[in-house]
Protein backbone atom coordinates (compact mmCIF):
# COMPACT_ATOMS: atom_id res chain seq x y z
CA UNK A 1 0.00 0.00 0.00
CA UNK A 2 1.34 3.40 -0.95
CA UNK A 3 2.04 6.04 1.64
CA UNK A 4 1.33 9.75 1.45
CA UNK A 5 4.85 10.95 2.20
CA UNK A 6 7.20 12.39 -0.41
CA UNK A 7 9.98 10.29 1.11
CA UNK A 8 8.03 7.14 0.18
CA UNK A 9 7.48 8.47 -3.34
CA UNK A 10 11.22 9.00 -3.64
CA UNK A 11 11.84 5.40 -2.52
CA UNK A 12 9.31 4.08 -5.02
CA UNK A 13 10.94 5.99 -7.88
CA UNK A 14 14.41 4.72 -6.96
CA UNK A 15 13.07 1.17 -6.71
CA UNK A 16 11.63 1.56 -10.20
CA UNK A 17 15.02 2.75 -11.42
CA UNK A 18 16.59 -0.41 -9.97
CA UNK A 19 14.06 -2.56 -11.87
CA UNK A 20 14.88 -0.73 -15.09
CA UNK A 21 18.61 -1.21 -14.54
CA UNK A 22 18.50 -5.02 -14.37
CA UNK A 23 20.92 -6.57 -16.85
CA UNK A 24 18.97 -9.81 -17.15
CA UNK A 25 15.57 -8.31 -17.98
CA UNK A 26 14.01 -9.59 -21.22
CA UNK A 27 12.57 -7.26 -23.85
CA UNK A 28 8.92 -7.86 -22.91
CA UNK A 29 9.54 -7.25 -19.22
CA UNK A 30 11.62 -4.18 -20.04
CA UNK A 31 8.75 -2.75 -22.09
CA UNK A 32 6.38 -3.37 -19.17
CA UNK A 33 8.78 -1.64 -16.76
CA UNK A 34 9.16 1.30 -19.12
CA UNK A 35 5.37 1.67 -19.32
CA UNK A 36 5.15 1.41 -15.54
CA UNK A 37 7.90 4.01 -15.18
CA UNK A 38 6.11 6.43 -17.49
CA UNK A 39 2.88 6.04 -15.52
CA UNK A 40 4.69 6.45 -12.20
CA UNK A 41 6.50 9.52 -13.48
CA UNK A 42 3.24 11.16 -14.52
CA UNK A 43 1.63 10.56 -11.15
CA UNK A 44 4.81 11.58 -9.32
CA UNK A 45 4.90 14.91 -11.17
CA UNK A 46 1.31 15.59 -10.14
CA UNK A 47 2.04 14.72 -6.51
CA UNK A 48 5.14 16.92 -6.47
CA UNK A 49 3.28 19.82 -8.11
CA UNK A 50 0.55 19.49 -5.49
CA UNK A 51 3.13 19.47 -2.68
CA UNK A 52 4.70 22.59 -4.19
CA UNK A 53 1.32 24.38 -4.05
CA UNK A 54 0.76 23.33 -0.44
CA UNK A 55 4.24 24.51 0.51
CA UNK A 56 3.65 27.86 -1.21
CA UNK A 57 0.38 28.25 0.67
CA UNK A 58 2.07 27.46 3.98
CA UNK A 59 4.77 30.04 3.24
CA UNK A 60 2.07 32.58 2.41
CA UNK A 61 0.36 31.93 5.73
CA UNK A 62 3.65 32.29 7.63
CA UNK A 63 4.68 35.49 5.85
CA UNK A 64 1.36 37.30 5.58
CA UNK A 65 1.22 40.86 6.81
CA UNK A 66 -2.55 40.99 7.22
CA UNK A 67 -3.44 38.20 9.63
CA UNK A 68 -7.03 38.38 8.43
CA UNK A 69 -5.85 36.98 5.08
CA UNK A 70 -7.07 33.46 4.58
CA UNK A 71 -6.58 30.77 2.01
CA UNK A 72 -9.52 28.95 0.46
CA UNK A 73 -10.80 26.17 2.72
CA UNK A 74 -9.79 23.53 0.15
CA UNK A 75 -6.12 24.19 0.93
CA UNK A 76 -6.57 22.88 4.45
CA UNK A 77 -3.79 25.09 5.78
CA UNK A 78 -4.01 27.38 8.75
CA UNK A 79 -1.29 29.44 10.35
CA UNK A 80 -0.32 28.06 13.79
CA UNK A 81 -2.02 30.91 15.67
CA UNK A 82 -5.22 30.54 13.58
CA UNK A 83 -5.96 27.15 15.12
CA UNK A 84 -6.02 28.71 18.60
CA UNK A 85 -9.08 30.85 17.80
Amino acid sequence: MASNRLEDLNDMLFNQLVRLDKDDINDDDLKKEINRSQAMTGVAHTIIDNARVVLSAAKFMDNRIDFNSELPHMMGIEAPHDSKK
